[in-house]
């Protein structure tokens, strides 16, 4: 069995873009006519990704406000203060028609998730352990947020068992204009076996046609990632888009111990941890994923220590602590009221009866609303986001 889990508001904010043309200040969204172009544009592009993936169960995850702003960074201002919202954008119409749009689907029978504090990646990461590590069924996470990727895991390794969770990309960006599949090991493997396998394995292979015809559509790429590594990774080095600063910033000194200037700013300049210090640093203290950190703290500050030619001046425990809380996405670091209210929904929302979408499109997704007409036709241009994005990459690549 296969689950799409969708990360609403990261498709949003990408569909609305594409209807107000990247930056154009054309569409501000403040007249109804701009709001039901979003409503369309936003059902065209889910639908159009059902069709390809063919779920068995759809699930919606709606961002709240976050917990982790809460969270204080000695560095900066914050989690994610360095975001700016387009001052020319009604972001109250574009907020209210988002939280229509998952109303619309959760009354279609669809399920939406919404948690007061959590983020949709918060709830992708919930729903991703229910569906594979418990339920043992296909996982596939829809959004073009990098941070997703480190939920890519298959569980468990045993015949008849195996099940994945998958990260698809479906905006063509870059050069090559790609969609991208991210998985995990193992999973080319099992898509490449041409065994059938026996009567009781077989509700799970019958997924893998739904994958193969998904790895062969037009412009796609599979990527094989390592989901601990990407989370281990981001610890360290932190995350600019989201103001994540690295595990440690330190003036950089020249050989007699002065502060190195930036010649751009005449500032002093700050070093920090990047991929290449990554790396030293994992392979000297022999860390193969998060969970291995805590008993490596006293590690992990010498070699801190020897980058930046001084101690760091923090409790390596309590540092390690905040980057969990702000870059790893799982259970075991959420807020307790967050997980024991998913906990709480979950069992209903599984209990809800199936609905299995075929050749679904915009006008069924919003039937019966006011953005069709009274015939169930669309209203509006049912272009889809994707051919439109990969448009504009070829002319701006």
């Amino acid at each position: 069995m296969t689950n799409v889990v969708f990360d609403l508001s990261n498709m949003f904010f990408r569909s609305m873009y594409i209807v107000g043309g990247y930056g154009s200040k054309n569409y501000t969204f403040d007249d109804q006519f701009e709001v039901n172009q979003l409503m369309r544009k936003i059902a065209t592009d889910i639908s159009f990704i059902i069709r390809q993936t063919n779920p068995s169960r759809i699930i919606f995850a709606l961002d709240s406000r976050s917990w982790r702003k809460n969270i204080s960074i000695d560095e900066n201002e914050g989690y994610k203060a360095n975001r700016e919202k387009s001052e020319y954008i009604n972001w109250d119409n574009v907020f209210n028609v988002m939280r229509e749009f998952g109303n619309i689907m959760n009354e279609s029978g669809f399920i939406k998730t919404q948690i007061e504090n959590a983020e949709a990646d918060d709830i992708i990461a919930l729903w991703r352990d229910e569906l594979l590590f418990k339920q043992n069924q296909h996982v596939i996470m829809i959004s073009a947020d990098e941070d997703v990727r480190q939920l890519t895991a298959f569980w468990p390794w045993e015949k008849g068992k195996l099940a994945f969770s998958t990260v698809f990309n479906p905006f063509a960006t870059g050069k090559k204009a790609a969609k991208k599949l991210y998985v995990p090991d193992h999973f080319n493997e099992w898509l490449n076996n041409s065994e059938s396998g026996d009567i009781f394995n077989r509700a799970i292979d019958v997924d893998k046609e739904d994958f193969l015809r998904l790895r062969d559509s037009e412009n796609m790429v599979i990527e094989e990632v390592n989901g601990n590594f990407i989370a281990l990774k981001k610890i360290f080095c932190g995350d600019d888009g989201d103001n994540v600063p690295a595990i440690y910033s330190w003036i950089a000194k020249d050989d007699q111990g002065n502060p190195k200037i930036n010649k751009r700013t005449g500032e002093p300049r700050v070093d920090r941890i990047t991929n290449t210090k990554f790396i030293k640093i994992v392979e000297a203290i022999g860390a193969k994923d998060y969970l291995d950190l805590g008993e490596k703290a006293d590690l992990i500050k010498e070699h801190l220590a020897t980058f930046s030619g001084e101690q760091p001046p923090f409790d390596m425990l309590e540092r390690l602590d905040r980057q969990f809380k702000l870059v790893v996405l799982a259970r075991t670091v959420f807020p307790e009221e967050i997980v024991q209210t998913f906990d709480e929904e979950v069992k209903k929302q599984l209990a809800r009866p199936n609905v299995r979408p075929q050749d679904w499109n915009m006008s069924t997704l919003l039937e019966g609303t006011q953005y069709v007409d009274s015939s169930g036709r669309d209203t509006g241009n049912e272009s889809s986001i994707f051919r439109e994005v990969d448009r504009l990459n070829k002319e701006l690549f």
